[in-house]
């Protein structure tokens, strides 16, 4: 029996953009403006820098690292805060939110940061349908959630995996590797890019009807 419902947040609460306009719009014209430079030769650099630490550094994901390793001058909480107003949900999110809260224990299960993902969980106040959140960054340091993330999360909630259903965006990293810890795993395929199987959702909505099902 399900207990416990874990979501990704980018791609599947809340659209991409921000991420996108953060790391590609405000840090290379922060850049810019440091430097004096036109924005295109500040984004060549900026990403060039970003290419030169590899996504598979955890300082990748840090804001505050960037904003240090740039020498700009200002700070991650105030840069998150100013553009909070960018945070978008998708659609389905607060009518399914809704509902699931009130048959399931609601977790999220992110591998961005914990400051990104508490600005993100402000917008419309979704952050009240959670029980828990848990960064496999912040708090496991894992780069990227792998099978060992979605244990230890069951562990942390004292249920067993396979009274975990998760669902994300990413197929790798959000359906099979929680399938490989044991938990009911969901690929929510929004832009439906792939070839459907099993465990694809096109929406939060299919989620419900699934989980019904159990």
């Amino acid at each position: 029996m399900i207990k416990v419902v874990s979501f990704d947040v980018d791609g599947t609460l809340v659209s991409p953009d921000f991420n996108d306009f953060i790391w590609f719009e405000v840090l290379p014209r922060l850049y810019a403006e440091k430097r004096s430079l036109n924005i295109k030769k500040a984004k060549d650099e900026v990403f060039k820098e970003y290419n030169r630490i590899g996504a598979d550094d955890s300082r990748w994901y840090s804001l505050d690292f960037w904003l240090d390793y740039f020498r700009l001058d200002s700070d991650q909480n105030s840069l998150l805060n100013k553009y909070a107003d960018k945070v978008t949900l998708y659609p389905d999110v607060l009518p399914s939110l809704g509902k699931l809260s009130l048959r399931y224990d609601l977790v999220v299960g992110s591998g961005m940061p914990d400051d990104f993902i508490e600005i993100k969980m402000r917008k419309d106040n979704i952050k009240r349908f959670f029980k828990r959140t848990f960064s496999s960054i912040s708090e496991f340091g894992l780069v990227k959630k792998d099978e060992s993330f979605y244990v230890r999360m069951c562990q942390e909630l004292g249920i067993d995996p396979h009274q975990l259903a998760h669902i994300g965006d990413h197929y790798q990293v959000d359906y099979l590797a929680a399938l490989q810890a044991g938990a009911l795993a969901f690929h929510l395929d929004r832009k439906q890019e792939r070839e459907k199987h099993l465990g694809t959702i096109y929406d939060l909505n299919d989620l419900e009807k699934r989980l019904e099902t159990r």
